[in-house]
């Protein structure tokens, strides 16, 4: 899904916020519940951000992502994590976890509706009884930027970002990084609005409860998030 350099481009640039923020945000809502997780797993990791947080804390976290460069981005920050180069609609690990999640609307970039409801059963199926499912979606009323915008690494890289929205509702991220003026490369990300009840109503066929569906993953936030936060468990029997 990434090359190598969007890669680079995505853990020099400081896009761990999102996942920062949220690590920081689930650890207060397992507190407020009183969930003791002891095993965890994020599918579509990233940098591994989110797992160092949770390990941190005291969880066996471990993660996974489709793209190579992220996992070898994330290994090499943290070597004593576990952490599996697999795709999320296909991977079946041999274990179970506590709580699963998928955050940063990587779920949005799975384009067909079966292909989620297959990572549903996936996740259902490696969660152990009574644990967690937690991930977001991108809010259906946000609507892309239509306007290219500008970040620099230093005075001679230079990036430019583009989002642009087509008429079957996809999404596109073009990202283009020049170098002393000169074209290095140019990569297209997609993406998709889901629909969050017909997201729920999988989720639901699937097996889970769902507990929450909400802007906000803690009661007392302010404002609302331009994403959907989705907590859902597995029944204890």
């Amino acid at each position: 899904m990434y090359s190598d350099a969007f890669c680079k481009i995505y853990n020099e640039f400081g896009w761990n916020y999102f996942p920062e923020a949220f690590g920081e945000q689930l650890l207060a809502w397992l507190k407020e519940h009183q969930i003791t997780v002891r095993t965890s797993l994020d599918l579509a990791c990233g940098t591994g951000v989110l797992c160092e947080i949770l390990h941190s804390s005291g969880i066996q976290a471990s993660g996974m992502d489709f793209s190579e460069g992220m996992i070898e981005i994330a290994r090499s920050r943290n070597p004593s994590i576990e952490y599996e180069v697999a795709d999320m609609i296909s991977y079946r690990p041999d274990k179970q976890f506590d709580l699963v999640t998928c955050t940063g609307d990587a779920l949005n970039h799975i384009l067909d509706l079966n292909d989620v409801e297959q990572i549903f059963k996936n996740v259902f199926g490696y969660l152990g009884a009574g644990g967690w499912f937690i991930f977001d979606l991108l809010n259906e009323k946000e609507i892309p930027s239509q306007e290219p915008f500008d970040l620099d690494f230093n005075d001679e890289v230079h990036s430019q970002f583009a989002v642009t929205q087509d008429a079957d509702g996809v999404i596109t991220l073009k990202t283009t990084v020049f170098e002393n003026g000169r074209l290095q490369f140019e990569e297209r990300i997609h993406e998709i609005v889901h629909d969050r009840e017909t997201v729920c109503s999988l989720l639901e066929k699937t097996g889970f409860q769902i507990q929450k569906c909400s802007h906000q993953l803690l009661e007392d936030s302010e404002g609302e998030a331009a994403t959907w936060y989705i907590i859902a468990r597995k029944p204890l029997l």
